[in-house]
């Protein structure tokens, strides 16, 4: 041991004698995220394993706000560690293979410099020690590692606040770590949370006063505070029941004592025993201040950064970080794509479980990746699948929706367990004649009064244009998932409302509803569910197909998207149609089905018709071709192709013989056989039934789309033809390369392999 470890002020632990020290190397200083300063930090740690030569068989194990280094213990007749289950030869911490590792947070009151050692004053830190967070305590474990000869780690785990680190660890230095595994910890803590320990430190500021029986009675009470945040009602009620540790007298002074009374008396007399009032309300404070997004532009930004795999576990019953927040961690990477998988501890326990149910745990990290996710049971789910629901508009798409509701009321109760019921329908227009389905149901004029519903549960904005967007805002804001099929909505603000959904936890659904007024996509589902399709050629937007027959039959284009406008074919907005947005959406959702993972409409390649010459369009049925605006997938070895544009089909084949408001769909099978589906582009009906899918996939994960449909690692290829229709003195002329205003002939299109 140095002469200048003060192991004179570690707190009561086995790491006081089995700890080790190492003096980090600061060069100029450490800097911590809230402008506090250290010349000079020491750290203590205790290890499990050798490291080996490369220095690349780390395991970290980052402690909980209370624990100390001692997570297990090397020798039999050392005192068992808070996570000995876990660690030791043939564990799942196998230190037969890894070097596994636990340093005492900085800050701490186990060796690591803290408020008790001496400022550069000579006097204790105490009040005047640097403000944390948990990304400083990752800053200073990484300086820790690298001292100690660690340059790559097998895996950074962590429960509680030792999650919060990892997390960390995963957004900061993920090019440094095979993976994270983060337990009970969330992205960022809540008001909630952030009340629990201001209501700690009101106690423990008395344990930093001269009045020493009050310092202990403080010090109890916030233990205590902790202790029942960390269990759940049903877990005291098993461990303790109504059951006496000292049955009651006749008088006041007599009231006896229950036995959860007498355990957290035990509990709080432990505590001002082995931990420091300083470290306390300083790791509480850190908690506090844990948000992965600040300074990073949120949550969904600082994700993007993870570049490991990462394991998140929830804990069915915490009730101080609910499965559903730590989920969103998970929630969040799937989305965008990123390797994770969550897993639930099953207990009874509360937050405890992390120490208590080391078996789950076991079971989980030795199956690494988890098998399957687990469903987090929201609220609506906990209520015997009651979701409740607001609508915005009522127009015909909302009556349909009223009427499927009723209709499949039992068929949806059995299939996925869920009870839906509309609370009300917001409809600004007063003098609007109302369809008869809406007299059973409560019809009011303020949406945003609708969308402050305590109530509700889900909204769905069945408006048109954008005119909802602060309504969806609010809805999103307060954690309440929306399902909009709005096409206008989505164009105009879709990346921005996703990442609101994202940062608050909860669904926008829009991608089946987007192509809900396709009757064609229910016809194609199951064949392209089983897969093995190697290419699909298609016409998925009705408002295009008619567009370019009239610029055909001798309209200007403005002319053909007025006539097409005036058959109520490009509502709310022809831009939406004519840029490809619409067919890329659709053509995003086909891929799914056969590819079985998800595109963004963003990454296809898409030529819109804006800059199409229509005398190319007329000048085609010249050489046996007519002009189609479609959209093609092709299933390849590398990424798939995806691309959306106007080409020239053949005048005789599936697609060239389709007119005015039919769509269509020519499926290729990977055994050389065909398939084609035709059928009507439009209907409010089936604009409903999406609607009514996306409803059920935010409350059933598997029906979900991100559910069904994991992000594509890769990003799409565009098509490639080998011969192009192009115009030379007025007339059609066909060539093998691309010129300005050139149209690719579809039958040259090179089929990716």
């Amino acid at each position: 041991m140095g002469d200048n470890e003060h192991r004179d002020l570690w707190l009561p632990s086995p790491t006081v004698q089995l700890g080790r020290v190492v003096h980090l190397d600061l060069g100029d200083g450490f800097e911590t995220v809230h402008g506090g300063r250290l010349e000079q930090i020491q750290v203590s740690y205790e290890s499990w394993g050798e490291l080996d030569a490369a220095g690349e068989n780390a395991v970290l194990i980052v402690h909980p706000l209370a624990s100390d280094c001692h997570a297990s213990r090397n020798a039999d007749d050392e005192p068992l560690g808070w996570w000995e289950p876990l660690v030791g030869p043939g564990k799942v911490l196998d230190t037969e293979r890894n070097f596994v590792v636990c340093p005492n947070l900085i800050g701490g009151c186990y060796g690591t410099s803290g408020p008790l050692f001496p400022a550069p004053d000579g006097e204790p830190w105490l009040e005047r020690f640097p403000l944390l967070t948990p990304r400083d305590m990752m800053r200073v474990q990484r300086l820790f590692l690298r001292a100690i000869g660690v340059n790559r780690l097998r895996t950074v785990i962590g429960p509680s606040m030792g999650g919060m680190v990892a997390w960390e660890w995963a957004i900061e230095a993920s090019d440094w770590v095979d993976r994270v595994v983060v337990v009970a910890a969330p992205l960022k803590t809540t008001a909630h949370q952030i009340g629990l320990n201001w209501l700690q430190r009101r106690g423990i500021e008395l344990d930093i006063g001269e009045d020493e029986l009050a310092a202990n009675w403080g010090q109890m009470i916030a233990r205590g505070i902790g202790m029942m945040s960390y269990r759940s009602p049903l877990g005291m009620e098993e461990k303790f029941g109504r059951d006496w540790f000292k049955k009651p007298g006749a008088t006041l002074k007599e009231r006896g004592m229950f036995n959860v009374e007498s355990w957290l008396r035990h509990h709080g007399k432990r505590s001002v025993k082995r931990y420091d009032a300083y470290t306390y309300i300083l790791f509480s404070r850190a908690m506090d201040l844990h948000d992965v997004g600040e300074g990073r532009g949120g949550i969904v930004a600082a994700l993007e950064r993870v570049n490991c795999p990462v394991l998140v576990l929830g804990i069915s019953s915490d009730q101080l970080y609910s499965a559903a927040d730590v989920h969103l961690g998970a929630d969040v990477l799937d989305h965008l794509g990123k390797s994770v998988t969550y897993a639930e501890i099953r207990s009874p326990h509360g937050h405890d479980a992390f120490l208590l149910e080391t078996d789950q745990i076991a079971a989980i990290l030795s199956g690494a990746p988890v098998p399957s996710k687990k469903v987090v049971p929201d609220a609506a789910r906990r209520e015997e699948g009651r979701v409740r629901i607001g609508i915005l508009g009522a127009g015909q798409v909302s009556a349909h929706l009223l009427r499927l509701l009723e209709a499949r009321r039992e068929r949806i109760l059995d299939q996925y367990g869920l009870r839906f019921e509309v609370v009300a329908v917001a409809e600004i227009d007063t003098e609007k004649v109302l369809d008869p389905v809406f007299d059973n149901v409560d019809v009011v004029h303020d949406p945003r009064k609708l969308v402050a519903r305590e109530d509700l549960q889900a909204l769905l904005d069945l408006t048109r244009g954008t005119g909802a967007l602060p309504f969806v805002e609010q809805a999103l804001k307060r954690r309440l998932p929306v399902v909009t099929p709005s096409k206008a909505l989505v164009r105009a603000h879709g990346a921005l409302l996703e990442r609101l959904a994202l940062e608050n936890g909860v669904r926008l659904a829009y991608h089946n509803s987007i192509a809900a007024g396709w009757p064609l996509l229910y016809a194609v589902e199951g064949p392209l569910g089983r897969g093995r399709i190697a290419s699909i050629q298609a016409l998925l937007t009705s408002a295009c197909n008619v567009i370019l027959e009239r610029v055909e039959e001798g309209m200007t284009f403005d002319e053909a998207v007025e006539s097409a406008g005036e058959a109520g074919l490009t509502r709310p907005d022809p831009e939406l149609y004519v840029s490809g947005w619409d067919t890329a959406q659709k053509l995003t959702i086909l891929a799914a089905r056969t590819y079985k993972r998800r595109f963004i409409a963003e990454e296809i390649a898409v030529q819109g018709l804006q800059d199409l010459d229509p005398e190319i369009v007329r000048a085609a049925t010249e050489r046996g071709y007519r002009v189609k605006f479609v959209g093609l997938y092709g299933a390849s070895r590398e990424s798939p192709v995806l691309g959306v544009l106007p080409a020239a089909v053949p005048a005789e084949s599936h697609l060239g013989g389709i007119h005015a408001e039919n769509n269509g769909v020519v499926m290729d099978n990977q055994l050389g056989g065909e398939m084609v589906f035709l059928g009507r582009g439009v209907g409010d009906l089936p604009v409903a039934s999406a609607v009514l899918g996306d409803l059920v996939g935010i409350f059933h994960p598997a029906r979900s789309w991100t559910g069904r449909f994991p992000r594509a690692e890769k990003s799409p290829r565009p098509p490639e033809f080998a011969r192009y229709l192009v115009l030379e003195r007025g007339r059609p002329l066909i060539v093998s390369a691309p010129r300005p205003g050139a149209v690719p002939l579809l039958d040259s299109w090179v089929r990716p392999r």
